[in-house]
C-alpha cells in the first residue's frame, strides 16, 4: 500500500495489530517499533506535501513575476 495522505495513515491505524504477551497485555517493544514506523510514515507524507505546496508557491511567484514584467515592459501610452 502506497501511503500518500492522512486518509492512508488512518487506514494504516485501522490495520495495526500488536503482538500479545501471555501475561500483561501487548509486547511493549512491538508497540514502540510500530510507533517508530508510524512516525516515519507521517514524516514522509509531511515532506511530500510540503514539497508539493512549495512547488505551487514557486509556480505562483513565477507567474506573478511574469505578469509584473509584462506590465512594466512596454505600454507606450503610459
Amino acid at each position: 500500500m502506497s501511503i500518500k495522505n492522512m486518509n492512508d495513515i488512518a487506514a494504516m491505524f485501522e490495520g495495526m495489530r500488536f503482538r500479545k504477551k501471555i501475561i500483561g497485555g501487548v509486547d511493549e517493544a512491538d508497540v514502540w517499533r510500530q510507533l517508530e514506523n508510524l512516525q516515519r510514515v507521517y514524516q514522509l507524507v509531511y515532506d511530500e506535501q510540503a514539497a508539493y505546496y512549495q512547488a505551487l508557491i514557486d509556480e505562483r511567484d513565477q507567474s506573478i513575476r511574469r505578469v509584473k514584467g509584462c506590465k512594466s515592459g512596454g505600454d507606450a501610452d503610459g
